[in-house]
């Protein structure tokens, strides 16, 4: 039902025009949606959303312009969730555009998602990493501690996310994504190219 690609560098340069911008952009577009109904972005670094303290001393909760430019591509393409190392802690972020979530469901997502789910799951190596005290309102869940995600595609439209500690097995956080081929296909926020009565 999915498979890992690609896994993109984030130790070269991701901005709109540069040449990793280009490759990600041609390889979300070459994705047969019907046939690989699940669209999946993991990269090392944080290019999405992480209340990681050191990113939020630094005031960008990201690496500097990482959603920035990709946020446009992962809204574009409808990128179902991002996975990101790099912070040694797990986080899950609400599906989210323009730091704006997009959808309140917490547990069940279906039909239109509307925007991208974003993962920080490097609860593995090195130290655990401090969250900020500050409220990040588009965190769903924090944990501060070691663990892995696992995923488990039933068919083309139903999704299970696990997020399992280390120390035990056992499952800490989860939640479904159930939707049809008609809502991977359907405009959301920024999406679809704009139409006037002109066109």
């Amino acid at each position: 039902m999915f498979q890992l690609k690609k896994f993109w560098n984030t130790e070269h340069d991701w901005r709109e025009g540069f040449e990793q911008y280009k490759f990600i952009e041609q390889c979300f577009a070459s994705a047969n949606r019907h046939k690989q109904p699940w669209l999946i972005f993991a990269a090392h670094r944080v290019l999405g959303y992480s209340s990681n303290d050191w990113y939020a001393k630094e005031g960008s909760f990201e690496e500097p312009m990482g959603r920035e430019h990709l946020q446009k591509l992962w809204q574009k393409y409808k990128v179902d969730m991002t996975f990101f190392g790099h912070v040694h802690n797990y986080e899950r972020v609400c599906p989210i555009y323009q730091n704006q979530c997009l959808n309140k469901e917490t547990s069940h997502y279906s039909g239109v998602v509307n925007g991208t789910i974003h993962v920080v799951v490097g609860g593995g190596g090195s130290h655990l990493s401090q969250f900020t005290t500050l409220n990040t309102t588009w965190s769903v869940f924090k944990d501060y501690d070691w663990g892995f995600v696992k995923l488990t595609a039933f068919n083309q439209s139903s999704l299970l996310f696990e997020y399992k500690k280390s120390k035990d097995g056992k499952v800490y956080d989860s939640f479904i994504i159930s939707r049809d081929y008609k809502d991977v296909l359907a405009c959301v926020h920024d999406s679809c190219e704009p139409t006037t009565l002109a066109n």
